[in-house]
């Protein structure tokens, strides 16, 4: 799966997607301007086949449905892309989230904080295979860097402080490891805030990473509140 995933983001570039506010709900539109309706299950995820394909309704030279000879909608296929990006909804091979309102995805999938001129913010990171480095013994190196590098901050900032803990996010119970690195002032303000959310899918390890920077730390955000709808779709 993982390699599927890699040779779709490869693909990306003969595809332009967008979800279209109409009746037949998502569609994807190829480079040739070709537009195809996107298969969706009852809970309005995409479909995907056997090879993790987008699984696409066919159309006729007038965008109707075309049918079969027992009537049923003829279904295609087509590459599954690196991300499926829409307003507030965003869809990889992997996993779906959907936003609450006063907050957007940017045309690379970042969720960004209306307001916060990209300084609030929320993006999905591979971080890398576990046949390459198994979860543990990279968190532990990620967070011995962290732990360096905030003893050199201390010397500036001394309320610097790095955490870590075992978590559970999404309606799904996924579990992870978060690392929360904090900088204030000397008068108590915070001036940098990132949680990092370490979790594994489909034998990928994914990092959720929340940013509040140049002191826009906003405490009415929560965090695990917005990731009730993170989905993963692979096990």
């Amino acid at each position: 799966m993982q390699k599927k995933i890699i040779a779709a983001a490869a693909l990306v570039l003969a595809l332009t997607l967008l979800f279209v506010a109409c009746g037949k709900g998502p569609t994807i539109v190829t480079k040739e301007g070709y537009e195809y309706p996107l298969v969706t299950d009852e809970e309005g995820n995409t479909v995907v086949n056997e090879n993790g394909d987008l699984v696409i309704y066919v159309t006729d030279e007038n965008g109707k449905y075309v049918e079969d000879a027992n009537g049923e909608r003829q279904t295609n296929s087509v590459t599954f892309p690196d991300k499926i990006v829409g307003e507030r909804s965003l869809e990889t091979a992997v996993y779906s989230w959907q936003l609450p309102e006063g907050w957007a995805f940017d045309e690379t999938g970042k969720a960004v904080k209306d307001g916060s001129d990209g300084n609030i913010y929320i993006k999905v990171i591979t971080v890398g295979s576990e046949e390459e480095k198994a979860f543990a013994p990279l968190f532990a190196q990620v967070l011995s860097e962290n732990q360096e590098q905030a003893k050199e901050i201390q010397k500036t900032y001394p309320d610097t402080v790095v955490e870590s803990k075992d978590v559970t996010f999404s309606a799904a119970s996924i579990s992870g490891k978060s690392l929360v690195f904090q900088i204030k002032d000397d008068s108590g303000k915070v001036m940098h805030y990132v949680d990092g959310i370490y979790f594994v899918a489909d034998g990928v390890i994914y990092k959720i990473e929340y940013a509040c920077l140049n002191g826009y730390y906003d405490e009415t955000v929560d965090l695990y509140t917005m990731l009730q709808s993170f989905t993963v779709k692979t096990a």
